[in-house]
């Protein structure tokens, strides 16, 4: 009888051991699932790095040129001595990012022939000039431009005829991700930034202040292996060519 009572109350023991273990795991596994949950909510929230409002693009685009790396950091640049564009197409292709380098503060002076900036690659294009990203949506393989962007379009409107930009003159560089071939690409990229620059001359921004060009999938800022990096890589820019450093 004794040994059954000393049977019986270790195995009470032993039940209550392994209750009190799963409940403190399940009260781990409750917690570390709040926080991932805070977590990744706070990143959904956390405001984008775009320009949004005409304030904003207006100080991006007013001739300051900082020396601290933007957010968006081209991926894949083709040089002289590297792969050859092709390579750079698909998921594959991303490679990373280029060092960035300090420089010296740069000084702007006016551009002689703003038109001439048009023959330039987009790297020696945007070396040292002011440049706004912006996430402008279009219809799926389309250059129609969705509605939910007009809110952004008409900020970068305001922008353009403020004082400090009245006579700012502007190349509106349209990008694609890597799906489909480069031709497609290159030819859609063209044709969403001349929709970006009619969109601007309906609402009374001077032809002469505009120019627009696509680049296709050649220069992505984020890796085409996933919807967001994709995302990040269908954009237009405002790539500021009435100055340049010196």
């Amino acid at each position: 009888m004794k040994h059954q009572c000393l049977r019986k109350k270790l195995a009470i023991m032993l039940t209550s051991i392994k209750a009190s273990q799963c409940n403190r795991r399940r009260g781990y596994g409750w917690v570390a699932g709040l926080a991932l949950g805070l977590a990744w909510s706070t990143l959904l929230a956390a405001p984008p790095s775009h320009p949004q409002t005409a304030v904003e693009i207006e100080r991006a685009l007013g001739g300051e040129v900082s020396n601290t790396p933007s957010d968006l950091q081209l991926r894949g640049v083709p040089s002289s001595s590297g792969p050859s564009v092709g390579r750079l197409r698909g998921p594959a292709g991303i490679v990373d990012d280029p060092t960035s380098t300090q420089q010296d503060p740069v000084r702007l002076a006016p551009v002689q022939a703003a038109e001439s900036v048009e023959t330039l690659d987009y790297p020696a294009l945007i070396q040292n000039r002011p440049k706004v990203a912006a996430l402008i949506h279009f219809d799926l393989n389309s250059a129609s431009i969705r509605s939910d962007a007009y809110p952004l379009l008409n900020e970068y409107v305001s922008a353009l005829k403020s004082t400090a930009l009245a006579d700012a003159v502007l190349i509106i560089a349209g990008h694609t991700d890597a799906i489909g071939s480069n031709e497609h690409n290159l030819l859609l990229s063209e044709k969403r930034a001349r929709a970006v620059r009619d969109y601007l001359l309906e609402r009374g921004i001077a032809p002469a202040r505009l120019m627009a060009k696509g680049y296709g999938e050649t220069y992505p800022v984020s890796s085409n292996a996933t919807e967001a990096g994709r995302e990040l890589n269908r954009r237009s820019e405002f790539i500021r060519v009435d100055v340049q450093a010196k």
